[in-house]
């Protein structure tokens, strides 16, 4: 059974990427998380903390101070998503190299064209309702990918 992932979150010092919000659909089942904050954003540096703030209020819409999912536990949650999986899907090359830290499963990467746009959330975890969101986000790619 494959299953979509897709996730949104920030990048901080050395590249590195935190996740915020994680969404997977397989066509029946669904999974979502925003993850708390690993740590202050004021550990980050100001530059690094304007783009949180930009990120927050124009793309992703989510708070890097919010959530409910303590972020240690993102591995486990991984792992638990992928099992007993065929294949994951994933958008784009940066996302998929990600996942595939985690999966011993094959990640295979959904074309860039057509772009994920910005739409209605279908959660309520944004800031605003018109934003980048994971689970609206697995719902169009599965749609558009997998029932093809």
């Amino acid at each position: 059974m494959p299953l979509i992932l897709d996730m949104q979150g920030f990048k901080v010092e050395q590249n590195r990427f935190i996740v915020k919000e994680l969404a997977a659909y397989d066509g029946t089942k669904t999974a979502h998380y925003i993850f708390k904050a690993p740590f202050s954003v004021k550990l980050l540096s100001p530059d690094l903390q304007k783009q949180v703030t930009w990120l927050t209020n124009n793309y992703h819409c989510l708070n890097w101070n919010e959530g409910y999912t303590p972020f240690h536990k993102f591995s486990n949650i991984m792992k638990e998503l992928m099992e007993k999986k065929d294949v994951i899907y994933v958008k784009g090359k940066e996302k998929a190299d990600y996942v595939r830290q985690y999966s011993p499963t094959v990640v295979y990467e959904l074309e860039e064209h057509p772009p994920l746009q910005i739409a209605e959330a279908r959660c309520f975890y944004h800031k605003k309702s018109k934003c980048m969101c994971a689970l609206t986000n697995v719902f169009y790619l599965y749609e558009t990918f997998i029932m093809l």
